[in-house]
C-alpha cells in the first residue's frame, strides 16, 4: 500500500515515488490521490485532442490533452504521458522523466483536472499569504505573475502557488495552496535572488526550479481569500483601483482553466461567479520593472490586505 507523502490542492497524495513540492500535512484532511509510474501509450495522431498547447517564444509548454471514456491523458513531448482518472482518484505518470520537470507537469494540468471534478475552481494565478490571508494575482503569461509573487517571496511571505491556483467558493472563498515551488525567470533570479527559505531544485536555459523550504512550504490546508487583483501592465506608475467583481466575471471566466465542453463551461461559469461574489477585485497596472517591485509589494498589502 503506498503511504501519504504530503498535500497539495487539497489531496493526501499516496505515492511510492518521492516528491519534492509536497506541502505537509496540516489540520485539515485532504481528499486522497494515488500518484503512481505507468508507461501510458499516447494517444493516435489522428484522434483530435480536447486541449492544445502550441509551444510560443514566450511559452514553452506544449502538450495535448485527450478524453479517453472517464479518463484523460496529456502527451508532453521529450517527457511522456500522463493518464489522469478522477473517478478513481489516480494519475499514472511517466516513469523515465526528469523527477522534478515531471513533479511540475504533475501539479498543473493533472491535477487541475482532478480538483475540477471535485468542484473547486483553478485559475491562471499566482497566489501569495500575507498574516494568514490569500491574495490572487489573476493575468495572462508574461504580466509579471511570478515576479510579483518573487516581491512577497523576499518580504518573508508565503507563495501559495506560482501559475495555477486552486479557489475554493462554497461558502467563504479560500485557496488550497498548490506545489512548493517557484519557477523563476533566470534574470529575475539572478536579479533579485538568492532567496531565504528556498533552494534550487533544477535550473533551465530560461527557468530556475526553486523549492519553498522551510517556513514558505508550511502545510496545505486551505487559506481564506482576501481579494482577486487582475494585472494590467504598460503604467508609468503604479495604480491599483476597487472594481465591482460582477464586472469582471468574464475575464475571470477566461482566465479559468477548464474543458471546452458545454458542460464543463457552464460549471467553470457558475464557480467564476461565485468566487466573484465573495471576494473584493482590485486592478493593478504598473511598469514591469524591478525598481518599483517593492513599491507594488506594499501598496497591495497596505490596501488590499489592510486587517478587516
Amino acid at each position: 500500500m503506498t503511504r501519504p507523502l504530503g498535500t497539495v490542492a487539497g489531496y493526501d497524495v499516496r505515492a511510492a515515488v518521492t516528491f519534492r513540492f509536497l506541502r505537509e500535512a496540516g489540520g485539515v484532511r485532504g481528499d486522497p490521490i494515488d500518484v503512481r509510474e505507468a508507461e501510458v501509450e499516447p494517444p493516435p495522431d489522428d484522434v483530435q485532442p480536447l486541449l492544445r498547447w502550441v509551444r510560443r517564444p514566450d511559452n514553452p509548454f506544449e502538450a495535448s490533452l485527450h478524453a479517453v471514456g472517464e479518463r484523460y491523458v496529456m502527451a508532453i513531448p521529450g517527457m511522456g504521458t500522463f493518464r489522469i482518472d478522477p473517478g478513481e482518484h489516480a494519475i499514472e505518470i511517466p516513469p523515465d522523466a526528469d523527477p522534478v520537470r515531471r513533479e511540475a507537469r504533475l501539479w498543473g494540468v493533472p491535477a487541475a483536472l482532478m480538483a475540477t471534478t471535485r468542484g473547486d475552481l483553478p485559475v491562471h494565478a499566482a497566489t501569495v499569504e500575507v498574516d494568514g490571508r490569500a491574495l490572487l494575482l489573476c493575468g495572462p503569461s508574461r504580466f509579471g505573475k511570478t515576479t510579483l509573487a518573487v516581491g512577497f517571496m523576499r518580504e518573508g511571505h508565503r507563495v501559495l502557488s506560482e501559475d495555477l491556483s486552486c479557489c475554493r467558493a462554497d461558502g467563504s472563498a479560500a485557496v488550497l495552496p498548490g506545489p512548493a515551488l517557484l519557477r523563476v525567470r533566470r534574470d529575475v533570479h539572478d536579479r533579485l535572488g538568492p532567496f531565504a527559505s528556498t533552494s534550487i531544485a533544477a535550473e533551465d536555459d530560461d527557468r530556475v526550479h526553486l523549492s519553498l523550504d522551510g517556513r514558505l512550504r508550511g502545510t496545505g490546508d486551505p487559506v481564506p481569500l482576501a481579494g482577486v487583483v487582475v494585472l494590467r501592465r504598460g503604467a508609468e506608475v503604479p495604480e491599483l483601483f476597487p472594481v465591482a467583481p460582477e464586472r469582471f466575471i468574464p475575464e475571470l471566466f477566461t482566465m479559468s482553466f477548464g474543458l471546452p465542453t458545454d458542460a464543463d463551461r457552464a460549471r467553470s461559469f457558475g464557480a467564476v461567479a461565485a468566487l466573484a461574489g465573495t471576494a473584493p477585485m482590485w486592478v493593478l497596472d504598473r511598469p514591469l520593472r524591478f525598481d518599483v517591485l517593492g513599491d507594488v509589494v506594499s501598496m497591495l498589502i497596505d490596501r488590499c490586505l489592510a486587517p478587516t
